[in-house]
């Protein structure tokens, strides 16, 4: 798929006429200039949406990492490619930063900029949601959604890399504004934080989750299911049984529930954290630590906590093949998973490169469109009869 509209951002007119033709040969729709940071977050707040920007780093005014805080916080929802000369060990720290500030970074070239090169950084992803999708939220939507049945969970096939069988499946909450028609979820949940209404609006979904995981099953065996929490939920003592309250209610042990607890924005994880996740696991819940690496002191999170499960990112996976930075956390994150005992999940997994590669280095389950996107519980109890198609490429080897 090709990007409609790129903002290429460099000082060097000279480079920019070069890597515009490149970037229109490449697929790319048409392509907007801007000679530093300054000039590009005016065309941004004007209203130009591309869904792809290209940006350099050592620019005369506002920077590139200038420019990718003021990215974060404007949550520009487009792709970003980094393409600078300076020294490959600056490039990837950039580039660490801008992912652990929430941009959506496809990779790093250093120049001198190939066809060969954008061509590999462009299958990296699809491109993003367009702004119209990220809507902000609508607190009558959010109150529907937690009060009047406007709460829809999806569900995405969890497979064994070992077997190819489904192994267990995330929820993942979807905002009805029509009977048909979904809102993105990532502005609610920001709203909810906001408002102190994410303990209810988790507590909304759990409630349906496990009624709906009452009846999954897969190779005869009920199926486990993940769902997300927020950090703010940590705080609040009495959530673990609410939870357990909401799974037990269907009939549902929590041993079958994995709480992914999200880092969509630093909490400090103190005592009341802790007292919390301890009495999470002695319910029974599991516990993952989700989008490993994106976030603030994971290591010392996977130390001192019950985690039972390590979740690496798919900005990770996605460049586990083309990118010695996301390699390295990949193999580093494995080794450190397994010296802990956890259970250890690949998400976004598109190619059967990525299985293989993610297969080889011990890697439990998969997650991703390779195998299947997230679907209506209906959906998903058909994926479940049928099982996912496992390419011959990815087929177990002797």
């Amino acid at each position: 798929m090709s990007y409609a509209q790129a903002l290429m951002v460099d000082d060097d007119p000279v480079f920019r006429a070069l890597a515009e033709d490149m970037v229109l040969d490449a697929g790319v729709q048409s392509v907007e200039m801007a000679d530093n940071g300054l000039d590009a977050l005016a065309k941004l707040d004007a209203g130009y949406a591309p869904d792809l920007l290209i940006c350099d780093l050592n620019m005369p005014a506002h920077d590139g990492v200038s420019l990718v805080r003021s990215l974060a916080d404007r949550r520009f929802p487009g792709k970003v490619l980094i393409i600078s000369g300076e020294d490959a060990s600056v490039i990837e720290t950039v580039a660490k930063l801008a992912r652990m500030q929430g941009l959506d970074i496809i990779g790093s070239i250093r120049k001198p900029l190939t066809p060969e090169a954008l061509e590999a950084a462009f299958s990296r992803g699809a491109p993003a949601p367009r702004k119209a999708d990220l809507a902000p939220a609508l607190p009558s939507l959010l109150d529907a959604a937690i009060n009047r049945g406007g709460l829809h969970p999806f569900f995405q096939a969890k497979v064994s890399m070992q077997t190819g069988i489904i192994t267990g499946a995330e929820a993942l909450a979807r905002i009805a504004v029509t009977p048909t028609e979904f809102a993105n979820p990532v502005p609610y949940v920001e709203l909810a934080e906001r408002n102190n209404r994410i303990d209810d609006l988790t507590i909304a979904l759990m409630h349906i989750v496990a009624k709906h995981a009452k009846t999954f099953f897969s190779a005869g065996k009920p199926l486990p299911v993940s769902i997300n929490i927020s950090p703010i939920s940590l705080q609040r003592r009495d959530f673990p049984d609410i939870l357990a309250d909401a799974v037990q209610a269907a009939g549902l042990p929590c041993s079958q529930v994995m709480l992914e607890v999200t880092e969509t924005r630093l909490v400090e994880y103190g005592p009341d954290a802790l007292e919390v996740m301890s009495r999470m696991r002695i319910k029974g819940f599991g516990l993952s630590v989700d989008d490993f690496g994106t976030g603030y002191s994971n290591i010392d999170r996977l130390q001192m906590y019950p985690f039972t499960e390590l979740k690496i990112d798919q900005s990770f996976t996605r460049g586990v093949l083309t990118d010695a930075f996301a390699r390295a956390c990949v193999e580093t994150s494995v080794r450190l998973a397994k010296e802990l005992g956890l259970k250890i999940v690949a998400e976004g997994v598109e190619t059967i490169e990525m299985w293989n590669y993610l297969r080889d280095l011990g890697i439990d389950e998969a997650q991703g469109y390779l195998m299947a996107k997230p679907m209506p519980p209906s959906e998903f109890i058909k994926l479940l009869e049928r099982g996912v198609s496992v390419p011959p490429a990815v087929a177990l080897r002797a």
